[in-house]
């Protein structure tokens, strides 16, 4: 390891992820020319799942034999791991008044462009690549100054999110500076095509925004892998299991969910349920549940590792989600298809991007509790449906959303960039 690289890993904000034998076993090493270092920055508190999507990114570029140098508050975890403690920042953010931990999300800023600058002597990348968040705008400043590109990844338009779900104080500034911040970005990816209307609407170039959907590792979540009969047994879990991982929150429609249990036991009282994760209705869920007697019929298993999500979807022959936000891409339903399940999902126009009616799954209208109970007993009374969506899920998201094909398309996008820019050196020296 060089001295620079040594010298960067050493800090207790940067983390290290470059190509090993591993992956040059597996992978034809490219030319050294082709090799590109990217300076991977992020805000997240090394949690699930933001750090599952940062993780699975920094391995898939590795594998394809380039350099990636990790800037950020806390470690992320790989998809094997089984969690840890919640960084300092994480519980300052779950403690602190929202005005406060705005104002400290803006002062951060400070501490964001010397870690950047100081990496960027370091480690020399030829990309910054930056996960995007609310009033972090050190890294397009600093990637500037030092005239390196930068591809910002767009999850959530925070400060239109934010403003909508949870209130922000400083709402005027934050809509902004998101706006700034997406302008000086050197391209921006983000992952629905719903979303890259979003922003073009807002005033940002067209030709500026590529999608890249959320993705899986078609090794890891594979159906074959993760088989525990055991597991079903421990739990109390009878076929046919009906099961929903993620957050329970508002827009995902848990809160409407006893309807569906309680149509779905009236016509098909051998089903259990499911639920893995946790969120703001997860206990009003299972007081219902418990007050209507339903209790021995559904398991919460709470927050789990992501380690222990593959097993716990081997579980399930159908998976459903209720409700979605109108801009997200969510995992739940890429690692739902991967793992050859038959999904039951919102027709928002996000799952409308990935997802097939009748094909790779079965959709509803947004938070309809009577559509989502009658396909969850159509399914239950058809297995031979449930197979056939399920493997055409798996098929399809193996084919069209893998992090390998994320990686391939970043590295595209920065190519482009760098062709762009000597285009216009030559075109200004003529």
């Amino acid at each position: 390891m060089s001295s620079r690289l040594k010298a960067l890993t050493r800090s207790p904000l940067t983390a290290r992820f470059i190509v090993g034998k591993t992956f040059r076993i597996a992978h034809q090493d490219p030319p050294i020319s082709s090799i590109v270092r990217i300076l991977y920055h992020h805000r997240t508190q090394g949690e699930e799942p933001e750090s599952i999507h940062i993780k699975a990114i920094v391995d898939a570029l590795g594998a394809l034999g380039h350099e990636v140098l990790v800037v950020g508050p806390a470690a992320i975890q790989h998809q094997g791991a089984r969690g840890s403690r919640p960084s300092l920042l994480g519980r300052i953010k779950n403690a602190a008044p929202r005005l406060l931990f705005e104002l400290m999300q803006l002062g951060y800023n400070i501490v964001v462009a010397h870690r950047l600058a100081k990496a960027i002597k370091q480690f020399k990348p030829h990309l910054v690549y930056e996960r995007y968040a609310l009033f972090n705008f050190a890294g397009v400043r600093v990637a500037k100054r030092y005239g390196i590109p930068l591809i910002l990844e767009v999850n959530t338009p925070y400060a239109q999110a934010w403003a909508k779900y949870y209130g922000l104080y400083l709402k005027t500034l934050a809509r902004w500076l998101e706006k700034r911040i997406l302008l000086a970005a050197s391209h921006i990816i983000t992952v629905t095509e719903v979303q890259r209307e979003l922003l073009v609407h807002e005033g940002i170039p067209p030709q500026q925004i590529s999608t890249c959907h959320n993705a899986i590792d078609p090794d890891w979540f594979n159906p074959e892998r993760h088989l525990n009969p055991d597991l079903a047994a421990e739990l109390g879990l009878m076929a046919p299991v009906i099961g929903f991982v993620g957050t329970m929150n508002r827009w995902q429609g848990m809160s409407e969910f006893p309807a569906v249990l309680r149509s779905v036991f009236a016509r098909c009282p051998e089903a259990t349920f499911l639920f893995v994760g946790d969120g703001e209705f997860r206990q009003s869920l299972e007081d219902v549940c418990v007050s209507e007697g339903f209790s021995d019929r559904v398991v919460f298993t709470r927050r789990k590792p992501h380690a222990d999500v593959p097993p716990l979807v081997a579980l399930m022959d159908i998976t459903v989600l209720l409700n979605s936000n109108a801009y997200g891409s969510p995992m739940k339903i890429f690692e739902y298809m991967a793992m050859g399940k038959a999904i039951v999902a919102p027709s928002v126009a996000p799952v409308l991007e990935v997802l097939h009616d009748g094909q790779t799954g079965l959709l509803i209208e947004p938070g309809d509790t009577t559509e989502m109970a009658d396909q969850i007993v159509r399914l239950i009374r058809d297995p031979a449906l449930r197979d056939r969506l399920g493997k055409a899920g798996r098929a399809y998201v193996t084919k069209h959303h893998t992090w390998h094909q994320n990686a391939l398309k970043i590295v595209s996008i920065y190519g482009q960039q760098t062709l762009a820019t000597a285009s216009k050196e030559s075109a200004s020296t003529c």
